[in-house]
């Protein structure tokens, strides 16, 4: 868990202007499963789940995220991936092609409630022992 996050209030409301933009930002807790499908090892077509815990700057969990990554080339790996957040006044969907390095950039493609209409951009850095961060640059 990371301490250096600001806090998480900003998720739990609306926003005062349907023009506003916002940042909110999250620990990870990551939690991942492979899946092999066709031939034995990695191959095209084998899908990671993810199921993770966002967290607020004390470590408690304010949301979760459910998608999956299936993979599209094994030269270069990459996977074509579709994650959605679920925070307490809303869903932020988002996709991306997740390559190697550890920082990601995923396109807000929509949301609900307080999100509903979102676009903008999502961060995603892999930090060590499963941990992380998501920062959410939303616009509308």
């Amino acid at each position: 868990m990371l301490s250096v996050l600001p806090t998480a209030a900003a998720a739990s409301r609306s926003n005062a202007s349907a023009n506003a933009s916002q940042t909110i930002k999250f620990a990870v807790a990551f939690h991942d499963v492979q899946v092999d499908l066709g031939k034995k090892g990695p191959s095209v077509g084998d899908e990671r789940i993810f199921a993770d815990a966002l967290l607020d700057a004390k470590g408690r969990k304010v949301g979760h995220d459910a998608g999956v990554c299936t993979f599209t080339t094994l030269t270069p790996p990459e996977a074509a991936c579709h994650i959605t957040f679920f925070l307490l006044s809303g869903e932020i969907a988002t996709q991306f092609l997740n390559a190697p390095p550890p920082r990601k950039v995923a396109a807000i493609v929509g949301g609900t409630g307080a999100y509903r209409g979102a676009r903008g951009e999502a961060v995603i850095v892999e930090g060590l022992k499963q941990t992380g961060t998501i920062t959410f640059r939303l616009t509308r």
